[in-house]
């Protein structure tokens, strides 16, 4: 909620600084409403790249806060500008050194905590108080009010009486017996915009009755606002809050009577929960087919060809175009299995990779691996020898030490120690004089072979049950796209399209993969990669 002027005001306010520290401004950074929570501003990347380049010897700001506020940024921020010889000088603190870093750290720690705490506690106080503090909600539309004192009231809302009409159409429909499908079809075929302004999905309609999303399961319909139903956690990795689906306990939910947002009445509310109870399916237990199926290979992967939606799956075996199973837009409705559509297109990726150029490639690449690993354990070897004659003189001198009369019990120790580590080391073969067997090329036919088993049990590698969630995510970076076209005049076709440096990628790595782990990848010079291959379903 910065204003927009803030960046603008921190640059004035660093100008006297500037002129005091005799300094002339070579550029400015400046990320405007963007929290100095998060590392991957655009502005702080900029800044940080002019520090590489050496292009500023100098960064002035108005506060350390302004740059970083998480105790581990703060850190790191230290620790790069003092590699780059870059000092930092702020109006608040002066000129920051590592004490100062690291008490930034503590404090920016301290006050995100604080801040958290306030801002969630300020929202459950406005909930109590009947205003709405969650992200925007179908059916209604923010009203502005002016509080005694001038001020506008945050988290006010009144229905939209056209959003209204179509959130009762719904209720109605579900309660008569019309499934979240039929009712998303009916929407988009007479052109009423979804809650994002978009077509109308099934899911947001059906949602998830357990979280109370969707538009079904909202209480705030019923003129009931509940707040407080999930938790939200920063992602450190994606700098991004990552939504964790595990409810609170319904104890710490607040909920809070709001009948002047109800839209529909009780008996309808009711009767669609119950309907609700109805449709639901006996839990079963999982199968040892569904098991071995924990990702499927080709997810993300199909497209169709009519509206450019992507194939999900439907039921237990089969693909289906989202866009006529869950918004009903679309003419396709061609269901595809899935053990026959995972086949051909591995079989495509096996035929293209048993060429005479890809052989020529995975044999190149073996043999530079195999002298890879010989110059690495080459290299372990030496640092052993080395090691090996260092302890040898320390224990020489502990020795020294002790028949001098300094038999304390931290000498027995080290030395100990030591003479476990150098009985350790000579039971290396390569340093008790004994001939390491060093790892020999195999020959050109043999190779060939290796290769051609391995491209040829592709399918059998990446149904192991152990992998096929890594698998899964392997065929995405090999496979570009799966396209259906139902419409051909000798039935319904697939056409895959991948690339070959992609492949080769995979197909050239003879590691031995860890027991429940998929092979490391080995990097490849390859062609730019194949024509579309298209196969009848």
């Amino acid at each position: 909620m910065q204003a927009a002027s803030s960046s603008a005001d921190q640059v004035a306010s660093c100008a006297p600084l500037v002129g005091y520290l005799g300094g002339t401004v070579t550029a400015t950074w400046l990320d405007p409403e963007l929290s100095g929570y998060r590392r991957d501003r655009p502005g702080l990347r900029q800044l940080l790249r002019a520090v590489e380049a050496g292009e500023i010897d100098i960064i002035v700001c108005e506060a350390l806060d302004r740059l970083a506020r998480d105790a581990e940024d703060v850190a790191w921020l230290g620790k790069k500008l003092a590699y780059h010889r870059v000092q930092l000088h702020t109006v608040s603190e002066g000129h920051v050194d590592e004490i100062k870093f690291a008490v930034a750290g503590l404090l920016g720690s301290i006050f995100l905590k604080h801040l958290v705490d306030k801002t969630l506690r300020g929202m459950e106080a406005a909930v109590l108080a009947g205003r709405f503090a969650g992200g925007r909600a179908y059916g209604y539309r923010r009203m502005v009010r002016l509080d005694a004192n001038g001020d506008v009231q945050r988290g006010l809302l009144e229905i939209d009486e056209v959003q209204a009409a179509v959130v009762r159409r719904i209720f109605t429909w579900f309660a008569a017996g019309l499934s979240s499908i039929q009712i998303a079809t009916r929407l988009n075929e007479e052109r009423f915009p979804g809650p994002r302004g978009g077509q109308w999905n099934a899911s947001t309609i059906r949602g998830d009755p357990a979280k109370l999303v969707g538009i079904l399961n909202n209480p705030l319909y019923a003129g009931r606002l509940v707040w407080g139903r999930r938790q939200w956690r920063k992602n450190p990795d994606s700098e991004k809050r990552e939504r964790r689906y595990r409810l609170r306990d319904r104890a710490e939910w607040v909920e809070v009577a709001v009948p002047d947002l109800r839209i529909v009445d009780d008996t309808l509310f009711e009767g669609v929960r119950a309907e609700i109870e109805r449709r639901k399916r006996a839990p079963q237990a999982p199968s040892p087919a569904g098991r071995t199926r924990a990702r499927h290979l080709l997810s993300g992967l199909i497209r169709c060809s009519c509206c450019g939606a992507n194939y999900t799956i439907s039921g237990k075996d089969y693909y289906r175009c989202a866009g006529q199973k869950e918004r009903g837009t679309c003419s396709n409705r061609v269901s595809v299995r899935k053990e026959p559509l995972e086949t051909a297109t591995l079989a495509i990726l096996q035929e293209h990779l048993l060429t005479g150029e890809h052989v020529r490639l995975f044999t190149k690449e073996f043999e530079r691996e195999i002298q890879r690993l010989t110059r690495e354990e080459a290299g372990r070897d030496d640092a052993a020898q080395l090691r090996l004659k260092q302890i040898t003189t320390e224990l020489d001198n502990l020795y020294q030490n002790l028949l001098a009369g300094i038999a304390s019990p931290a000498l027995r120790a080290m030395i100990a120690a030591r003479e476990t580590e150098k009985m350790r080391l000579e039971a290396r073969g390569d340093l008790t004089g004994t001939v390491r067997p060093t790892a020999t090329l195999l020959p050109h036919p043999a190779l060939m072979e290796r290769f051609r088993s391995k491209v040829a049990a592709l399918r059998q590698s990446l149904d192991d049950v152990s992998i096929r969630i890594e698998a899964a995510a392997v065929l995405s970076t090999l496979i570009e796209s799966v396209t259906i076209y139902p419409d051909e005049p000798d039935g319904p076709e697939a056409e895959v399209v991948a690339k070959v440096a992609d492949l080769i990628t995979w197909a050239t790595n003879d590691n031995a993969a860890p027991k429940g782990g998929v092979p490391s990848s080995m990097a490849v010079v390859a062609g730019t990669g194949f024509e579309p291959v298209t196969f009848r379903l």
